[in-house]
């Protein structure tokens, strides 16, 4: 299939900034400028839709960073990750779906759970994820949306030693004030 790209949407703009994402949070390779792929991942509190929402946490990380997350992973957990959404997602429908309707406005891809199917208005807490290069978004099994109640039940997927790490990358990389960390104990909700 042909990827379709556009430019990139407010919703997946680091809201720090108020612009878009300019570099990777892990080597701090310029992104936005370049012809880097990356992945965008916000953790947001939506008040009925995007229109008002809370953002909990946000990051861009090139692929190559991205990779190198994945070793984060212990064997066990990756396997049940992968057969946890092999059994609940088929991304290539997901995307069939919308490409046949010609649907390539990012909030439709978004505005239910890949797992779940629950809207967006639906839900205290949720993840969206999409891929980038440069100053575009591109559609590919990306753009997707995870609900709270989804991640919950993936983080009890994993492993005690991937939890640690996680939570270890966690306290390395995001910042904040002490009320931020806080909403972040509640598990590690790193998911790339």
């Amino acid at each position: 299939m042909e990827q379709k790209t556009i430019d990139i949407p407010k919703v997946f703009h680091c809201d720090y900034t108020g612009g878009p994402f300019q570099k990777c949070i892990q080597c701090e390779m310029k992104l936005y400028e370049g012809d880097v792929p990356y992945l965008i991942e916000k953790a947001l509190k939506p008040y009925g839709s995007y229109e008002a929402y809370s953002t909990i946490f946000e990051y861009a990380v090139c692929l190559g960073c991205a990779d190198s997350m994945k070793s984060m992973l212990s064997k066990s957990s990756l396997a049940n990750l992968m057969n946890y959404f092999q059994q609940h997602v088929d991304f290539y429908a997901h995307r069939a779906h919308l490409v046949a309707q010609e649907e390539y406005d990012p909030m439709k891809w978004i505005e239910k759970c890949l797992v779940s199917r629950r809207d967006v208005n639906e839900l205290a807490e949720c993840q969206i994820y999409a891929s980038c290069q440069g100053d575009q978004l591109v559609f590919s099994e990306f753009p997707y949306m995870i609900s709270g109640p989804v991640l919950d039940e993936v983080v009890d997927l994993l492993s005690a030693e991937t939890k640690d790490e996680l939570d270890n990358y966690r306290k390395e990389i995001v910042d904040g004030p002490s009320e931020f960390q806080d909403l972040l104990k509640s598990g590690p909700k790193v998911f790339v």
